[in-house]
């Protein structure tokens, strides 16, 4: 799910506006070499602007129809627009700003102010918003107020020459900040109109132009990476040669799953070297005084996307370890590779590569396969990159499915994954999967059958209307659980990303969220308004649906089934609401950290050297200002993380993306 809220964040924004004289232009998305949607805005006579944004990828899209009106100095003066969300939430919103009083409406959110300069607006919906950014910056000196709140700077950062339209062509790049964790940026011609947004496997630009996505792409992942390796040099901080020596430590024995205080844990290169009360400080060791406060071992997300503010919010809250299970192949690789040189700040990462059919509904995935000759390709295709496992996704044909597994286990791979449309989890289990993705996926097994159309939103809305009812200890149930036992398959639930899909109501940030979502970047904190299905008539029915979902988690656990702790969501603070919603669902705080630490670590076959605290293993470690065993809440109380022997502190890691700690 997060990958298409990723390409969303940047399908906002758009274009500086042409002038009167052009009557429209056409602009196309396009993700992984497949056209999936389309921009079109139009300057009319009567000097408003049209704007049509739609786009379809994965079953799903948003859609708006917008008209627009700037004022003088390039800001919106007022705006209507109407369509639906990703997952078809009605879109109902308008801003006006009038004699310096801007007010704004919509399902999501109710605000005024009263300005004593110019500021800019950005819409929730699906506008080109940002096209009329990048101009009112420029009237505007470079730095623009933001509404509902923030600041907006740009700065040009690089430039290139690409062949477009089979000519040689000068472009510019910009930087915007301030709009989301990360810049934004946009590529400019040299009048100053906008031309591309790009990132790997992704183009939202002029139509007709998307040839130039690879070259600039290229180009700007130069300039991504040296804004990274600043971070990481500066805030980065590396041991001397004897090492670090961390006094008066409250220690967590994962495995007993009790607090041993007052130990010295030492430190010396990527590993432990010693736990334990009366051990003394090498000469020449930093010494570090915890006074008392927590050392766990680094967290793990267990379902990741990886994208380019994830890193440092991943370390900031302790998550030192991430399985990603599907991205593009070259950003997966290039974040792996920098991760692990500390050119980039980031946690461990293993790779399952994505695995996606054909079709109106599919994900547009980088790698498909629809016959057994491509499956088998597919799969040497992340073998030869050195991948963990492979995730097979909505729309493969359920006859591959074993073609992929068997291909996978001979290389020594792992299988984890969606269950295609018209195929049950049962039979996917039987078919070779060794892992099962979201509780959707899972308990769909009782509600769909092989005429479902589980590639649409259906395989959302299915399980709020059903699950309610149904008997979590009836002998249906059973007869899954014991399939799952014996094949020895892992869930990962993903609760963080479910619980706004089933409970999210427009305008209202969940309770859970309220405390995080107050730390983020001020535009950030509106995506947590925007609801997730609509709740017209099913509100009360979805939410015990939901309590039911939370419950699953701890019947698979006494049922001896492997639960892990995975997010698709965002990075690093949803994991601290994963572990919350484990123990809402009836897991104890212990069993909620053993699900982020060593339960992963075994599944992925390496718990030997990681995700415990003990001489000899790997010094990826989080401190911690509280007790999360009294409190899970406690886990969010990050003060610094170690990956790999490297010190970051939380509070100044989580600024370099926008993020106040907590």
């Amino acid at each position: 799910m997060r990958i298409l809220l990723a390409f969303l964040a940047i399908a906002c924004a758009s274009t500086k506006p042409l002038p009167p004289s052009t009557a429209s232009v056409r602009r196309s998305f396009v993700f992984n070499g497949e056209r999936v949607g389309f921009s079109l805005v139009t300057w009319n006579a009567d000097g408003t602007i049209t704007n049509t944004v739609d786009i379809h990828d994965n079953g799903r899209g948003p859609h708006s129809d917008a008209v627009i009106r700037l004022a003088p100095d390039g800001t919106i003066a007022s705006l209507d627009a109407t369509g639906h969300t990703e997952l078809n939430a009605p879109v109902d919103e308008h801003f006006t700003l009038r004699n310096g009083h801007a007010s704004w409406t919509s399902r999501e959110e109710r605000g005024e102010k009263d300005l004593a300069g110019p500021a800019y607006f950005i819409p929730n919906s699906a506008t080109d918003s940002d096209a009329f950014l990048l101009a009112a910056l420029r009237k505007n000196g470079d730095t623009l107020q933001l509404l509902p709140g923030g600041t907006a700077r740009i700065e040009q950062v690089g430039d290139a020459t690409v062949r477009v339209t089979g000519k040689e062509t000068h472009l510019v790049a910009h930087a915007i900040t301030g709009v989301s964790f990360t810049p934004n940026y946009v590529w400019t011609r040299d009048d100053g109109s906008f031309f591309a947004e790009v990132a790997p496997g992704f183009w939202f630009g002029e139509e007709g132009a998307e040839s130039a996505a690879d070259a600039l792409t290229a180009r700007q992942e130069e300039i991504r990476r040296a804004r990274d390796k600043s971070v990481a040099d500066r805030l980065g901080h590396k041991s001397p040669a004897a090492g670090f020596a961390l006094l008066h430590a409250r220690v967590l024995d994962i495995e007993k799953g009790t607090w041993v205080p007052d130990q010295t844990v030492l430190i010396a290169g990527r590993a432990i070297q010693g736990v334990g009360r009366d051990l003394q400080p090498p000469t020449g060791a930093e010494v570090i005084d915890l006074q008392g406060k927590a050392v766990l071992p680094g967290l793990w997300d267990m379902h990741a996307h990886l994208g380019p503010a994830d890193g440092a919010l991943n370390i900031a809250s302790g998550v030192t370890s991430v399985r990603d299970v599907g991205n593009r192949s070259e950003l997966l690789d290039d974040f792996h590779k920098r991760f692990d040189e500390g050119t980039a700040v980031g946690p461990h990462v293993y790779r399952a590569g994505f695995i996606e059919g054909r079709g109106k509904d599919a994900s547009h995935a980088e790698v498909t396969a629809t016959t057994a000759d491509e499956a088998r390709a597919a799969v040497e295709f992340f073998s030869k990159r050195g991948y963990e496992m492979i995730k097979i996704y909505n729309s493969i044909e359920p006859e591959l499915v074993p073609v992929l597994a068997r291909e996978a286990h001979a290389r020594g791979m792992g299988v984890t994954g969606h269950v295609p449309c018209h195929m049950l989890a049962n039979e996917a289990v039987r078919a070779g999967y060794d892992g099962v993705e979201h509780i959707n996926q899972l308990l769909l097994n009782f509600f769909a059958d092989h005429q479902t159309d589980t590639r649409t939103p259906l395989r959302f809305s299915l399980v709020g209307e059903k699950a309610a009812e149904f008997d979590l200890h009836s002998a249906q149930a059973k007869e899954f659980y014991a399939l799952l036992r014996e094949h020895k398959t892992v869930v990962d639930p993903t609760y963080a990303t479910f619980e706004p899909v089933y409970i999210g109501e427009q305008g209202k940030v969940m309770p859970g969220w309220v405390a995080t979502v107050q730390r983020l970047p001020a535009q950030a904190q509106r995506y947590f308004l925007t609801g997730g299905l609509p709740l017209e008539g099913k509100k009360e029915l979805y939410a015990r649906s939901w309590e039911k979902m939370l419950r699953v988690a701890r019947v698979l656990k006494d049922e001896n089934v492997t639960v892990v702790a995975g997010t698709d969501f965002l990075a690093g603070v949803s994991l601290h609401r994963e572990l919350e919603l484990l123990v809402h669902g009836g897991f104890s705080p212990i069993e909620a950290l053993r699900a982020a630490t060593v339960v992963p670590a075994r599944v992925m076959k390496v718990a030997d050297g990681t995700a415990s605290i003990a001489a000899g293993k790997a010094a990826d470690l989080v401190v911690v200002d509280g007790d999360p065993l009294a409190s899970i809440s406690d886990v969010r109380r990050t003060v610094m993380t170690l990956r790999s022997g490297v010190l970051y502190p939380s509070k100044e890691l989580y600024e370099t993306v926008g993020v106040a700690p907590w």
